[in-house]
């Protein structure tokens, strides 16, 4: 593995919290980058134990047996670039496992990729929205064994044909610095099956030509469906058949419906009939590009940015005839409403109730001070009846006399809700929560919550969440 007889201990900042790290020159072997002995993750809270230097020692003697007997093929790193002799402070973006889906043993297809701060972001050549761009190549190979430390390893790699598809495009580059366009390939990616029925990849970044030809590897990471609905969380199969019809796609509702949207939901219906504003922006989920536009089509925008499976249906009014609403709600699994509309929240209330439509709807109170959200569905006290109901807790009255309560602007025809973006994010994050909740079947919260995020006077004086006190499954009032 090297012929050095010392090691190089050294303690990065962080430590004891951080473990000392262990070098030895001229290292080449698995869990181990540029001679650097890889015992922990970085992010394992385990390595605090390596402050007890019989724990590092211990630690060390384990991974030295490993190193000279073989490492157990579920033990490699994942992060295969690290093995490779040089790195490159350039990282990949790629649609990894849509390339991996596309072929086999041997397959190849080009690729192209654009500059955007350090990143390079790779797609196919049909993609491409813009003409400067760098050029590449994927190949796709079965187990390979280790990872490819140089550019040798990764031409031994390849199949006959990839390799000497490899040559030409090496041969095709002309002198220039890493990521600058060269005529030839400018990098190459080649993928290959780990043991979980995963892919392996690494990046290369190549500079120079000929006896300059010089290959560094990149940190890379999938860019496709997959690796996004990887971190949509452990609901998105259980969301991915709902339709949610989401009432007001202003602050509250366009985070709401962002966030259903990333976590698995395969279908939003929008109703809003205001445009944005760039004073909206504040509190809005949209770009700034979407002022002008209506504020459905700006959370339309953002929710297909970061959820790309989602469908959005963009409409502008929402009818307050009873039996065109029964319609326009007709087959949806919940609607949702953001509305803060006292007359729309009430019609909402009670045609759901009609339908037998379950409805979860939330709104800001006194400045953002208080938020409340509940939720009507079978089984749930109606919300018509719960002013009367001494088991839920009355807000208490708005001072609209107060100077506080919002403030009046050019062009608007009432008083702007003076909340902050803190407590439109936290109502809005609780309502998606309670949503969630509802269309996963799992009905643990109640169906009344009032949120206290600045305190008020008794029994709002202590920030903090209030349940109504009837169970998850309480009976209809």
């Amino acid at each position: 593995m090297t012929e050095a007889t010392t090691m190089h201990v050294t303690f990065y900042q962080g430590w004891p919290l951080r473990y000392a790290h262990v070098r030895v020159d001229g290292l080449r072997t698995d869990h181990a980058a540029n001679g650097t002995v890889c015992l922990w993750a970085e992010d394992d809270p385990a390595q605090i134990a390596g402050i007890d230097i019989e724990v590092l020692w211990s630690r060390l003697d384990e991974w030295a047996a490993r190193a000279q007997n073989g490492f157990r093929v579920e033990d490699r790193a994942l992060d295969a670039y690290l093995p490779f002799d040089r790195h490159s402070g350039w990282r990949a973006e790629l649609p990894f496992n849509d390339l991996v889906k596309k072929g086999s043993n041997g397959f190849k297809t080009p690729l192209v990729a654009i500059k955007r701060g350090n990143t390079l972001l790779m797609g196919s050549p049909e993609d491409a929205e813009v003409a400067d761009l760098l050029r590449g190549v994927f190949y796709l190979r079965n187990d390979i064994g280790q990872a490819p430390r140089n550019l040798t390893d990764v031409e031994q790699a390849l199949t006959k044909k990839q390799g000497a598809d490899l040559a030409q495009g090496l041969a095709d580059r002309t002198d220039v610095g890493a990521a600058d366009a060269s005529g030839g390939y400018d990098f190459i990616v080649v993928g290959w099956p780990r043991h979980d029925r995963e892919h392996d990849a690494v990046a290369l970044l190549l500079s120079g030509a000929g006896e300059t030809l010089r290959a560094e590897a990149m940190a890379a990471s999938a860019n496709d469906h997959l690796a996004r609905q990887r971190r949509a969380g452990p609901d998105r199969e259980l969301l991915a058949d709902k339709t949610v019809l989401i009432a007001g796609a202003g602050s509250v509702g366009g985070h709401v419906a962002v966030t259903l949207a990333s976590s698995g939901v395969a279908n939003l219906r929008l109703h809003d009939e205001d445009a944005l504003t760039t004073a909206n922006l504040v509190r809005h989920v949209a770009d700034k590009y979407a002022v002008g536009y209506d504020k459905a089509i700006g959370v339309l925008v953002a929710a297909k940015e970061r959820a790309p499976w989602v469908t959005v249906t963009p409409a502008k009014y929402l009818p307050s005839n009873p039996s065109a609403l029964a319609k326009t709600i007709e087959g949806v699994d919940l609607v949702i409403d953001c509305t803060g509309i006292f007359h729309v929240s009430a019609a909402l209330a009670e045609v759901c109730r009609r339908t037998g439509t379950p409805l979860i709807t939330g709104a800001l109170y006194h400045q953002g001070a208080l938020a409340r959200v509940q939720r009507q569905a079978e089984g749930d006290t109606r919300i018509a009846g719960r002013p009367a109901n001494p088991a839920y807790r009355a807000l208490p009255p708005e001072d609209l006399a107060a100077s506080a309560q919002g403030f009046l602007e050019l062009g608007c025809t009432a008083p702007v809700n003076n909340a902050p973006p803190t407590s439109v994010l936290a109502v809005a994050a609780d309502i998606a929560h309670a949503a969630i909740d509802y269309l996963t079947g799992r009905r643990e919260r109640s169906d009344e919550r009032i949120i206290v995020l600045r305190a008020m006077d008794p029994p709002f004086d202590r920030p903090g969440t209030l349940d109504s006190p009837a169970s998850p499954s309480g009976g209809a009032a």
